[in-house]
């Protein structure tokens, strides 16, 4: 059976997760807020899918309290706002959230959540950090839920999402979103639940033809001079993932060989590193290529190896190739990475929270202890 919606990751989640050794107790500080806001909608009803159409009929945005968490980091002196996914959890239901925490004051900002039984698994925040593109499954429960599309909404959350563009049959999903750095682009990969083939395309933004790039190809960031891209491509013959490194138009795309003893078969989340010079990944360590019987039971294979669902660490390679340095040892699920303005840390998403470490993967400091067992990203913005 294939997987296709995401909640029933966080189900196995629940029962395969691997934690990192990481432990920090947060005590917290409600700071009281309005619960409704009245905003006039600027997005047509009937440019949505049936959930959202009727959530955004009625005008309401929620407005949530805000959270003050202690700053345990201070001694780092980080700054600006981290962009990150998490769950919580009211009775039965399950309620993606996208959140800001403050660096300096510790405060946690909801800047959407999604209705019960939607989902959000990647937010990608615009250069000028006022838009977000997100990975989306609209409710199971209306007509069309549970497939992943392509929204873009404010990022101080005063309108709901709106469809970036309409998916071209109902078996299409996308998720993955990246901007080019000068916000003409949103790159992402494509997944069709018929086949299990992933490729990778990019529209312009706000509007424009779609263009597709790679074929049996996940994952795509872009240089932060956006001349080039770095994505895993998929061997559909082996299963065997090798990272490749093109122009940002994908040409002139050739391998990173990755060599020696420790190269590893399955990859995931690669980044230009600090200076443009390596790309740092996440990766199984040797021998841990393979998870327990009951974690694969009844699962697609290609989509469990290609979402960060064995537990990994981060891994670094010159451009050139050559030999993968580990940077970690955390057996983490879910990873993805990204630097802070002044390139000396890089904030960590992963299935167990939210933390920060140094390039070279040393001083691993938690920030959130919990995002709830899920997939999703970081962003670091001013």
């Amino acid at each position: 059976m294939k997987v296709q919606f995401a909640p029933l990751w966080f189900l196995i989640f629940s029962v395969a997760v691997s934690s990192c050794s990481i432990d920090l107790s947060q005590s917290s500080a409600i700071t009281p807020a309005s619960q409704v806001e009245i905003i006039p909608s600027a997005i047509p009803p009937t440019a949505l899918p049936e959930g959202l159409a009727t959530q955004q009929s009625t005008n309401i945005i929620p407005v949530f309290p805000t959270t003050t968490i202690p700053v345990t980091w201070g001694a780092l002196n980080l700054s600006g706002k981290l962009i990150y996914t998490s769950a919580v959890f009211q009775g039965q239901s399950i309620l993606i959230n996208i959140q800001s925490l403050d660096l300096t004051t510790g405060v946690v900002t909801t800047i959407y959540q999604a209705p019960d039984g939607g989902w959000i698994d990647a937010v990608a925040v615009s250069p000028d950090s006022k838009q977000l593109i997100i990975s989306y499954a609209t409710p199971l429960s209306i007509s069309g839920g549970g497939k992943k599309a392509l929204y873009r909404m404010p990022m101080d959350g005063s309108e709901f999402p709106q469809l970036l563009f309409t998916p071209a049959s109902p078996h299409d999903q996308y998720s993955q979103p990246e901007w080019s750095p000068d916000g003409k682009y949103v790159y992402f990969t494509h997944i069709s639940d018929l086949t299990a083939i992933f490729d990778i395309w990019r529209v312009p933004y706000p509007n424009g033809k779609l263009e597709k790039l790679a074929d049996n190809a996940s994952w795509p960031r872009v240089s932060e001079d956006g001349a080039h891209l770095v994505y895993v491509w998929i061997d559909s013959g082996t299963g065997v993932d090798r990272l490749y490194l093109a122009n940002a138009d994908v040409s002139d795309a050739h391998n990173i060989s990755l060599t020696g003893p420790s190269a590893p078969k399955i990859i995931d989340a690669p980044m230009f590193s600090a200076d443009g010079q390596s790309i740092i990944f996440s990766a199984p360590n040797l021998g841990q290529s393979s998870v327990p019987g009951f974690f694969l039971m009844g699962l697609d294979i290609k989509r469990v190896l290609k979402n960060g669902s064995i537990p990994s660490d981060w891994w670094s390679v010159p451009l050139a190739g050559g030999e993968p340095n580990q940077l970690t040892n955390i057996h983490a699920l879910a990873l993805f990475g990204n630097f802070s303005l002044d390139k000396k840390h890089i904030a960590i998403f992963s299935a167990d929270g939210i933390f920060v470490m140094t390039p070279d993967g040393s001083g691993l400091t938690v920030l959130i202890d919990d995002v709830g067992q899920i997939f999703g990203t970081v962003s670091w913005i001013p």
